[in-house]
C-alpha cells in the first residue's frame, strides 16, 4: 500500500483523532497503574518472610495472613526441634502497636519481637543490628517508614535519629538503630525489639507462646520431606492448632491470599478489566464513526477492485496505529504517576519492562479488537450506494 489511507484518514479528522488517542492514553495510565499497584500488593506480600532465615514456617492454624499471625505454643517448636534433619528453631513474636507520631496522633506500626542471639534474619544488616536490643526500651525501625513515624520533625529517618526517643503503647523506647525492609499495604511502618521489649510493650502476651517458629534443616536435608515428616508428627501428637509450610510455600501462599482472598487485589484486578473495556469502548466509537462517514469512498474503492481484505487492513492499521500515539503518553504520564506515588508511600512501585511490554500488547489488543468489530460496518459498503 503505497498510499497510507490508514494515516490521511485519522489525520483528516484530527479532533476526533486527538480524543482516540486521549482515550487510548486514560486507558492505558489506568491499567500501568492498577497492574502497578497489584505488583506491589504480591510483591510486599512477602516482604517479611522473605527477609527471614528459615525452610520450615510453623504458624497458627488460625492465621490467615502474616499481619494476622495468632499465637501458638512454644512447644511446638521444641518438638520440631527433635527431628532429624533439623538444625534449629527459633520464635518470632508479632503484633501491631500504638505509635506516638511527631504531631501527637497515634498510628499502628508492625513490632517484631526477636531474640538478640538468635539467627532471625537472611537479611545481613538486619541480623547484625538485632544485637544493639541490649535492653528492653532499644528498637530499631526502618528507614522505609513513612515520615509521620518520625517522633520529632516527621521526616525520612536516619542516622540523626539514633539516640532518639519516642512513644510506643504509652512507653517510651529509644531507637538505637534503623535498617531498610519497606513497607507494605499492611504496615506503614516497622520496628523491631527484643522478646524482652515486645513483653514490656504487650504485657497480657499469652506465657509460652509464639507468632512464629522458624526451623532451619541441615544441608543434606529435603525441607519438603522434613515437612511432611513434622506435620505427621504433629498429626500423631494431636498438634491441630499450628500449620507447617515450606519457604517457598508460605510465600506463594501469602501472595495467593492478597492477590484472590483480599479485597485490594480484586479490586486492582477489576480495574485492569474496566480500563480496557473502556478504551475498548471509546476506540470503537471513533473508527466506527470513521467507517461510517467514510462508506462511499469505501463503496469507491470497492469499484475500483480493492478487495474487503485491503479495506480492513486500513481500519485495522487506524487501530494500531492509535495504540501506539495513545501507549507513549500513557507510559509517560505512568512513569511519573509511578515515582509519585513511591516516594509519598514509600512503597516499591517500579515500572518494569515485563509490565512495559505487557501493556502495550494489552493496548494493542483492545485496539485490534474494537478495529475488528468496526469492520462490520465496512462490510456494509457497496458500490450501488454511490447511485
Amino acid at each position: 500500500m503505497k498510499t497510507p489511507l490508514a494515516w490521511y484518514n485519522l489525520a483528516h479528522h484530527k479532533v476526533r483523532t486527538v480524543a482516540a488517542v486521549a482515550g487510548v492514553m486514560f486507558a492505558v495510565v489506568l491499567i500501568f497503574l492498577q497492574l502497578g499497584f497489584r505488583g506491589t500488593a504480591e510483591r510486599t506480600a512477602s516482604l517479611v518472610y522473605e527477609s527471614l532465615d528459615f525452610d520450615i514456617l510453623i504458624r497458627s492454624r488460625n492465621s490467615a495472613r502474616l499481619s494476622q499471625s495468632r499465637p501458638f505454643p512454644r512447644m511446638r517448636l521444641d518438638q520440631a526441634a527433635s527431628l532429624p534433619g533439623v538444625s534449629g528453631v527459633s520464635g518470632l513474636w508479632l503484633s501491631y502497636f500504638r505509635w506516638q507520631s511527631a504531631r501527637g496522633a497515634t498510628r499502628p506500626i508492625l513490632a517484631l519481637g526477636v531474640s538478640p542471639d538468635a539467627p532471625i534474619f537472611s537479611n545481613a544488616e538486619l541480623q547484625t543490628k538485632i544485637r544493639l536490643l541490649t535492653a528492653p526500651e532499644f528498637l530499631l525501625i526502618d528507614r522505609a517508614s513513612r515520615a509521620e513515624f518520625d517522633p520529632v520533625n516527621g521526616r525520612e529517618f536516619g542516622d540523626q535519629d539514633i539516640g532518639t526517643e519516642a512513644e510506643l503503647e504509652r512507653r517510651w523506647v529509644r531507637i538505637v538503630g534503623h535498617f531498610r525492609l519497606g513497607t507494605t499495604f499492611d504496615a506503614d511502618g516497622m520496628v523491631v525489639l527484643s522478646h524482652e521489649g515486645f513483653r514490656r510493650l504487650q504485657p497480657f502476651w499469652p506465657s509460652g507462646h509464639v507468632s512464629l517458629g522458624l526451623v532451619r534443616v541441615e544441608p543434606q536435608s529435603d525441607p519438603a520431606a522434613v515437612r511432611e515428616e513434622l506435620r505427621r508428627r504433629f498429626a500423631e501428637q494431636g498438634a491441630v492448632d499450628v500449620d507447617v509450610f515450606t519457604r517457598d510455600q508460605v510465600i506463594q501462599h501469602e501472595r495467593w491470599v492478597w492477590l484472590w482472598q483480599q479485597s485490594i487485589g480484586l479490586i486492582f484486578s477489576m480495574g485492569v478489566a474496566v480500563a480496557l473495556v473502556v478504551g475498548s469502548v471509546i476506540v470503537y466509537q471513533v473508527l466506527s464513526s470513521d467507517v461510517t462517514n467514510h462508506l462511499p469512498e469505501y463503496a469507491t474503492l470497492k469499484a475500483m477492485g480493492y478487495s474487503d481484505g485491503f479495506l480492513s487492513r486500513v481500519v485495522l492499521a487506524q487501530a494500531v496505529i492509535l495504540a501506539l500515539l495513545g501507549f507513549v503518553p500513557g507510559l509517560a504520564v505512568s512513569q511519573g504517576l509511578y515515582m509519585l506515588t513511591a516516594w509519598k508511600t514509600r512503597l516499591p512501585l517500579d515500572m518494569t519492562t515485563v509490565r512495559v511490554v505487557g501493556v502495550l500488547g494489552l493496548s494493542l489488543g483492545m485496539c485490534i479488537i474494537s478495529g475488528l468489530l468496526a469492520l462490520r460496518k465496512l462490510r456494509c459498503a457497496d458500490p450501488a450506494d454511490l447511485f
